[in-house]
């Protein structure tokens, strides 16, 4: 037995997992957005700076000096645009991406009122410079790339053959030739853009329960697929595509369905990506999810419903965007109708209510899942200056339970509810209290020469409740690890966590803070301060926390 523990322990104190930052990021579009207008943004980024999303959805619209009205909605078959028309607006853009919002889309929909003629020169060189200068706009104004909506509302059914088309496999050629013209509209304004399609490959998942994919295309005389690979064809190395698989309003993550979901973007898809794109596909198409928040608002006799979970819609959102986001490689979005992001003030939209104020807490809940770390430090801070903090730590300070005269470092002295361990056929060094160096005081634990091992400390827990726990260390590596325990005993098949220390702050000392949750049947956390020296070498330990989170 306690050669396995000491493996394990091995394992968890000297393995590291960067919890600070995520390269994930939460993407805004809603009914609001799409109704006001840049500007109106520019007017509330004050409120902005309150809703936890690296990035919005941006809709542009003109009216011409003619009367002619342009808008995002048709671009497809709008006059063709021209830059002259938006020098104004790229300060507009400019702004919107100068606080925390560096992530924006510039939203276009891709379904045309009256359907374009595959055939037909003129219309798609005049879609392919609009689009042009919207990737224009896009890079001028700090945008991060443009928003593809290829939803059929208008019911022309672009994608699919009609009657008028040459046979199948003649007019998927044209479609695909479309596609990489529409492709190098983008790619000679904004190489290194990012394209948010609601929907890529995703769309008819179904052709994937098929053993031939391709054959149920034809069937179908969908022309999505070979207009993608259009645009496959012409993707500059820099640039990036996103499947958004817009399925995802109706995916659960106790099903694991955006897990699952990913690998069919990832995996299965590559059946109707042509071979000589598939290395592109596979580097440069991203997996990502849409999620619709009001499935976690509207009534039971809704089709789209989602329910409580442990006692809470926010909570089953909060469980749906987690997995969401873990699953993706980089985007999700999230998409609203019936509530606005904030109040649009100075605008006819003012008085509309927000989805915080339907959904007490959903700031809090997605400022959780964005950046679980600063979170984290937040929460801490907000319960200390209010005094609410309870640290399950019994002393945080390491001063020992009785301060008499003695030694600078007093070896074998600890506090209660601490103890220790080192690996026995490793060689032997000592643990003790320091009392001439702490955070704050002169109190901290010390190691000295461990050539493996670690102090450690536990407290009950109860399974899908988390904790926030952190430490601060010098000296030479140091390492937190968090590890459980069922009825008094390790239990190694449940996995824990290992958290890593930043840099030193302005005092010397480097902390460490982390989220973990009580994994089904763990009954105690066990935070473990662990080191690996060579001979001499020191590290010291203090104000460690471990802090029970409320659901």
């Amino acid at each position: 037995m306690i050669r396995r523990w000491g493996w394990w322990v091995f394992i968890l104190c000297t393995a590291t997992l960067t919890v600070r930052g995520t390269e994930k990021k939460m993407i805004g579009h809603s009914w609001d957005l799409l109704a006001v207008q840049p500007a109106d943004v520019v007017r509330n980024l004050d409120a902005w700076e309150q809703v936890p999303l690296d990035g919005i959805s941006l809709a542009l619209r003109k009216k011409l000096p003619d009367g002619t009205s342009i808008s995002y909605g048709t671009i497809m078959t709008d006059p063709e645009w021209k830059r002259e028309w938006f020098t104004e607006d790229l300060e507009t853009l400019r702004q919107c991406a100068a606080r925390h919002l560096k992530h924006n889309f510039l939203t276009t929909f891709w379904a045309p009122r009256k359907r374009l003629a595959w055939s037909d020169d003129a219309a798609w060189e005049r879609f392919a410079r609009s689009i042009g200068v919207v990737a224009w706009l896009a890079k001028e104004g700090g945008a991060k790339g443009i928003l593809i909506d290829p939803e059929d509302y208008p019911e022309t059914r672009q994608y699919f053959l009609a009657a008028d088309d040459a046979p199948f496999a003649e007019t998927a050629a044209l479609a695909r030739r479309r596609g990489a013209q529409i492709m190098r509209g983008i790619a000679a304004e904004y190489p290194d853009i990012t394209l948010l399609s609601f929907w890529m490959l995703s769309l008819h998942p179904h052709y994937f329960a098929d053993n031939d994919p391709r054959a149920v295309v034809a069937e179908n005389g969908d022309l999505w697929p070979a207009f993608l690979n259009g645009m496959l064809d012409e993707l500059p190395p820099g640039a990036h595509m996103i499947d958004g698989d817009e399925h995802g309003y109706r995916y659960q993550a106790a099903r694991n369905d955006f897990y699952l979901a990913a690998w069919r973007t990832q995996n299965k898809a590559l059946a109707l990506v042509e071979p000589a794109n598939r290395i592109k596909y596979q580097t440069q198409v991203l997996a990502g999810f849409g999620l619709y928040l009001d499935m976690y608002t509207n009534p039971t006799n809704s089709p789209w419903y989602f329910g409580e979970v442990e006692g809470s819609r926010l909570n089953h959102l909060r469980l749906n965007v987690s997995q969401a986001l873990d699953a993706a490689q980089e985007y999700i979005w999230i998409y609203g109708e019936k509530m606005d992001w904030i109040t649009w003030k100075g605008t006819p939209r003012e008085k509309n209510p927000t989805w915080e104020m339907k959904l007490p807490g959903f700031h809090d809940t997605l400022a959780r899942i964005r950046d679980p770390c600063r979170w984290a430090e937040q929460w801490v801070v907000r319960q200390r200056q209010a005094g609410t903090l309870t640290n399950g730590v019994k002393n945080s300070a390491c001063t020992p339970d009785k301060a008499e005269p003695g030694e600078a470092f007093r070896q074998g002295v600890l506090s209660t509810g601490w103890w220790i361990w080192q690996e026995e056929k490793k060689r032997q060094g000592v643990f003790g209290t320091e009392t001439q160096k702490g955070r704050g005081d002169t109190w901290s634990l010390c190691a000295v020469g461990v050539e493996q091992g670690c102090f450690g400390t536990s407290v009950p827990a109860v399974p899908g409740s988390e904790f926030i726990v952190e430490a601060y260390a010098q000296g030479v590596k140091p390492a937190l690890t968090v590890y459980w325990k069922r009825n008094g005993a390790w239990d190694w098949s449940l996995r824990g966590a290992a958290i890593r220390f930043e840099a030193p702050g302005p005092d010397g000392w480097r902390r460490a803070l982390g989220r973990v949750q009580v994994p089904q049947g763990a009954d105690e956390l066990v935070m473990m301060l662990g080191v690996r020296q060579a001979v001499g070498e020191r590290t010291w330990f203090d104000d460690a926390g471990i802090y029970l989170l409320d659901k």
